[in-house]
């Protein structure tokens, strides 16, 4: 048990360090600044098996230019998240608990962009607040910031108060195979100046959003591939739509992105969303089958915005349009395969099917 100010255990400089199956209690004592209750720094190897970690009164294990492995341990009750890893030399973390964290699950950092190379497999991770407040820095279950190469796949992520998968500004990040439910925004986001983002056979259950890959304007964030995703049991937010947000929106692509072969059932506004005002480019959205949207497919024609080609999608109960010319939240045309080739030569629309 914690009993004086923290942390609990602590070190540095070290090649290897091994914990096993050991309990480690901070007793709800708050730790000072970004602390640890177990917290290391410049550790080549941390390795933990089997450990339980409770009621940190901060951050559970914090992690500084370390490499290693955390598998099989329990983290539950953190002040702020469960593992925090920053400047990571290729981390594994796999198949752990986490649960009631007040603020995130694991985080992911790095204090510059650059490769970081963490694998996280097969962990699971519920009931995670957001007490800090903020616009999606907190509430997470997994949370990637400027780290590249980082693959999060096989996990079970649910009860978020915002994204269960969450990657600002990562260069080569995967999301793949995980199961995502009650998100309380954009279940699986890319956004900012992220790169190259695979999103792919993930399972969404309930959110505001299914999948969004933005900011192409503002942060440059462009590259993604986003295929072989079941999305359901979407719904409004409460008060404001919110559609500049994306809410309402199943997946959300705006630049140099193919968005192919996902199962969307139902969406409270868009089944797939192609730019928004300006920030569009080189979208393809390509043999998706949409269920029971308003629109099912909807792509940019504000003044600026760019290509994006529609084809081979499977539209079915769309009830204010199939295919629509979007400008901004307003429905421009209700018929974009008839409009696109001389209205706006910049989008392609062929061999869609609608019901």
């Amino acid at each position: 048990w914690l009993a004086g100010p923290g942390p609990l255990l602590s070190a540095a400089q070290a090649g290897r360090i091994r914990l096993s199956g050991i309990t480690l209690h901070g007793n709800g004592t708050r730790l000072a600044g970004a602390q640890g209750l177990l917290d290391f720094q410049d550790v080549a190897s941390v390795e933990m098996e089997g450990c339980v970690l409770r009621q940190a009164g901060g951050t559970a294990l914090r992690l500084e230019r370390c490499g290693g492995r955390i598998r099989h341990c329990h983290f539950e009750n953190a002040a702020r998240s469960a593992l925090f890893s920053l400047d990571a030399l290729a981390l594994e973390i796999e198949d752990n608990d986490i649960s009631d964290c007040a603020d995130n699950g694991m985080q992911v950092w790095r204090s510059q962009p650059g490769f970081d190379g963490t694998t996280l497999k097969g962990n699971r991770i519920a009931r995670i607040r957001n007490v800090s407040g903020g616009t999606g820095q907190y509430g997470n279950g997994i949370s990637v910031f400027r780290a590249g190469g980082v693959t999060a796949t096989g996990n079970s992520i649910r009860d978020v108060a915002f994204s269960a998968l969450r990657n600002n500004s990562g260069h080569g990040v995967i999301f793949d195979n995980n199961d995502c439910a009650n998100c309380g925004e954009t279940a699986i986001f890319a956004e900012f100046a992220f790169r190259d983002a695979i999103i792919r056979d993930n399972r969404i259950d309930g959110a505001l959003s299914g999948i969004q890959l933005v900011n192409f304007a503002d942060a440059g964030g462009r590259g993604a591939i986003c295929t072989g995703n079941r999305i359901g049991n979407l719904h409004a937010p409460k008060g404001d739509p919110g559609r500049q947000w994306g809410y309402g929106v199943a997946i959300k692509a705006e630049a140099e992105a193919l968005v192919a072969g996902n199962e969307i059932m139902g969406a409270p506004w868009v089944g797939v969303l192609a730019g928004w005002g300006a920030s569009l480019d080189a979208v393809r959205v390509e043999a998706n089958r949409i269920s029971n949207a308003p629109v099912g497919v909807g792509v940019s024609v504000a003044p600026g915005a760019g290509r994006a080609t529609i084809v081979g999608n499977t539209i079915v109960g769309a009830r204010e349009a199939a295919l629509a010319a979007m400008l901004w939240d307003k429905v421009a045309s209700a018929d974009l395969a008839a409009d696109a080739g001389q209205r706006w030569p910049q989008v392609l629309v062929t061999g869609n099917h609608t019901a």
